[in-house]
């Protein structure tokens, strides 16, 4: 697939494959289907841990339902989706 289809709207941008995982479990569980796209290439160019890490996924989900979705995964994971660490640490980290 090239293209999502119009009856979609994007809910998370380019996040690591476990984030968008962890997402589609919590929206299943509120009976919201989703569909991931990601640009498409040859897993064999790199292997799959890297196509997995270097090729973000988007997750959409059915329009008109994305103000539902957003509040679920709000709710769940607070202002920002769980991923890895950024570079550097937490400020806690840093400061000890």
């Amino acid at each position: 697939m090239k293209s999502v289809p119009e009856e979609h709207d994007l809910l998370l941008d380019t996040v690591d494959r476990v984030t968008a995982e962890l997402a589609r479990g919590l929206l299943e569980e509120a009976q919201i289907p989703t569909l991931f796209h990601s640009p498409d290439f040859d897993v064999a160019e790199l292997g799959v841990a890297a196509h997995q890490t270097l090729r973000g996924v988007s997750v959409y989900v059915p329009r008109g339902q994305r103000a539902r979705a957003q509040a679920i995964l709000d709710e769940a994971w607070g202002s920002s989706p769980p991923g890895p660490p950024q570079a550097g640490g937490s400020e806690e980290e840093r400061a000890d």
